[in-house]
Parts: structure tokens; C-alpha cells; sequence
């Protein structure tokens, strides 16, 4: 709901262009990440610059940006909504993301180093006080941290873009539809798969890894067999 964004607080800030539209994006992107702005829901520029207190050129530029993350949809005559959530896709996407990840992690544990270390075992923390705080979308930001730095260890530029570009459908699919594996067995994983790792059990890190991504994979399938019709509200 539009009403649920905020109002007015990018006025008098004194961004550049720059800094302006990756605030609107940032704020758009959490309102559709965290169900503020509804599955299926049709975005309309003026509303939201208005609601936002910003012109429309920035709230157009957001738009398009998301819409190359697969949270926008641009259909005929520039209509726009945010994607409905499509369970068969989402399951297609975890297959790929899965074996990504995957891949990531062979190629990316022998490089990394204490800094590389130090950065998971703060996502790790940063997931502990998340949970303390009932932060769900806290809690997914720290785990995709802590697989970003084995993927970027990798040293592959394309791989990590590539999962980088869909961690905000992932977030919105979690938060929507498997909020129960953001819980203390969840951080468990994690902390599993970071003991393992630092005594090079690297076999016991993919197996771990393989189970996180069988379980989001399960709940995009049960998700689709419960499915109902999505709204069309115009924010």
C-alpha cells in the first residue's frame, strides 16, 4: 500500500541526481521487499513522486532499475506493476541460484583469506541481532552476506552478478513465503557452515549449503500449490 511508504522524506536533503535516485531506489525496493507495495500492485510515477516529495525523473529511473531486478514489470503503454510472485518461476530460480551459489563456494573457499573470515563471522553476528530483533528483512541481508563472501572470493565477476541480481526476488519470496527459516535453526546453518569451513571441511560446507537451497526450493513448490489470485491495486 502506497500509503505505508512514508511521505516527503528525500525533501531538503541536498543530494546530487546521483544519490537522490539510489535513495528512491532503495526505498522502493524495500517497500516491495517487505509487502508495502503489493504483488501484482500498478505503480503510477506521479503517486509515488508524491508520496516519496521528489519529481518524477527520479521515481522513473528507480522503476526501470528495478524492473532489471525482476521486482517491476513494464508492460504495453508503460504500465507498470510490481511482479506478481509466480511459485514455478521462483522455483526455477532457486535450481539456478542453487547450483550459482554452489560454484561460487568451490571456487571461492580455498581464497578466502582472515578478512574474508572476519566478514562472515560479522554476518553471522549482524544475523544473531536480527533475530533478537524480530528484523526479518536484518536477518536476510546477513545471510546473503555471508554467501556473497565466498562467491566473491571467487574472483568471477559474471557469477557474482548474477547472483546478486536476483537476491532482492529471493528476499521478497523468504519474507512473503518462508519467514520460518528465519529462526535460531537457520543461524545454526550458518554457524555450521562456518565451523566447517574454518577446518576446511569444505564437503560439509556444500552439504550444508545444498540443504538451505533444497529448502527454498520446497517452499516455492509448496508455495505454487497453495497460490491464489493476485490483487491489482494502483498505488
Amino acid at each position: 500500500m502506497l500509503d505505508q511508504i512514508g511521505d516527503g522524506e528525500f525533501a531538503g536533503w541536498g543530494a546530487s541526481p546521483l544519490t537522490l535516485r539510489q535513495a528512491v531506489i532503495e526505498r522502493l525496493r524495500d517497500a516491495i521487499i517487505l509487502g508495502m507495495l503489493k504483488p501484482g500492485e500498478l505503480l503510477r510515477d506521479t503517486a509515488l513522486a508524491n508520496r516519496l516529495g521528489v519529481s518524477a525523473t527520479p521515481i522513473r529511473e528507480a522503476l526501470g532499475d528495478l524492473a532489471a531486478e525482476g521486482l517491476i514489470e513494464i508492460e504495453a503503454r508503460r504500465l507498470k506493476r510490481v511482479t506478481p510472485i509466480d511459485s514455478k518461476a521462483m522455483a526455477d530460480l532457486f535450481l539456478v541460484q542453487g547450483e550459482l551459489w554452489r560454484l561460487g563456494y568451490v571456487w571461492g573457499m580455498p581464497k578466502v583469506g582472515r578478512a574474508g573470515q572476519s566478514e562472515l563471522e560479522a554476518a553471522i553476528s549482524h544475523y544473531r541481532v536480527a533475530l533478537s530483533k524480530d528484523d526479518a528483512l536484518g536477518a536476510i541481508r546477513a545471510g546473503h552476506a555471508f554467501h556473497t563472501v565466498f562467491i566473491t572470493a571467487s574472483g568471477n565477476g559474471e557469477l557474482l552478478r548474477s547472483t546478486l541480481d536476483r537476491r532482492s526476488l529471493i528476499a521478497r519470496f523468504i519474507l512473503l513465503h518462508g519467514r520460518e527459516t528465519l529462526s535460531e535453526n537457520g543461524l545454526q546453518l550458518h554457524e555450521a557452515m562456518l565451523g566447517a569451513f574454518r577446518e576446511g571441511a569444505y564437503p560439509e560446507v556444500l552439504s550444508h549449503l545444498d540443504r538451505l537451497t533444497r529448502r527454498l526450493f520446497q517452499l516455492a513448490t509448496a508455495a505454487g500449490s497453495t497460490a491464489k489470485p493476485q490483487s491489482k491495486k494502483v498505488a
